[in-house]
């Protein structure tokens, strides 16, 4: 079964800018409509080069039936699909954001089939030795985090705060997307070490507060 997204080229988005995620459980929590997320994030698209679809514990077909309805509805709007590394590929996804772990647990013919495939490929690092062991030919970001405390996922990684994306930025090959406890505030904070692409949750998922985002991005200097 496909379910054909029209792709592009991938290129490096201009920071800064926000990169939401759509977090099936954490919607599920807070009774948030997936669809209006998306709509609401759409109507921003100066500032949100893509957004990640994210289920940890929801069955496959439910996952499948969003990811259609979205593909269906925002057709433009590229989607990178969380962990499903075969169903990103089987359903034709903008892209792919697999955990460093993860990826490292798959066979050598699972990692060459994405190596040859034309998803836009980010993964997660929590320590600056992690970031500085990715392979640059092959990943396209790197997720760092969690930059602060954070409640929207269950983790049991420590907050990296902001020396450790300081330190993690000495040795990045590819562009860091801080996340983990972002949001207006943390934006302006963290802006002082570089033009980031911010990538949360929360952040992202109340109206007036993705407005307070927005609005601080707006007055931040964009770096191409």
């Amino acid at each position: 079964m496909a379910f054909h997204q029209r792709k592009k080229h991938p290129e490096i988005w201009k920071a800064p800018a926000l990169y939401p995620i759509l977090d099936l459980e954490y919607c599920s929590k807070f009774e948030k409509n997936p669809r209006d997320l998306v709509e609401l994030w759409n109507r921003n698209r100066t500032w949100i080069p893509f957004y990640q679809l994210r289920a940890k514990k929801e069955e496959i077909s439910k996952i499948r039936e969003i990811y259609k309805s979205l593909i269906q509805e925002f057709p433009d709007f590229p989607l990178i699909l969380n962990d499903y590394w075969k169903e990103a590929l089987e359903w034709g996804s903008f892209g792919l954001h697999i955990g460093k772990e993860d990826y490292q647990a798959l066979s050598s013919s699972e990692k060459d089939r994405l190596r040859n495939s034309d998803l836009y490929l980010g993964t997660s690092c929590h320590t600056w030795k992690d970031v500085e062991e990715l392979e640059p030919e092959f990943w396209d970001y790197t997720g760092l985090g969690p930059i602060y405390s954070t409640d929207s996922k269950q983790t049991e990684d420590h907050p990296v705060g902001q020396e450790g994306l300081k330190e993690a930025l000495r040795y990045a090959k590819i562009p860091i997307v801080p996340i983990g406890g972002i949001g207006p505030k943390e934006i302006g904070e963290l802006s002082v070490h570089g033009a980031f692409l911010y990538s949360m949750i929360a952040g992202a998922s109340d109206k007036d507060r993705f407005g307070e985002v927005i609005s601080v991005l707006k007055d931040l200097p964009v770096l191409s």
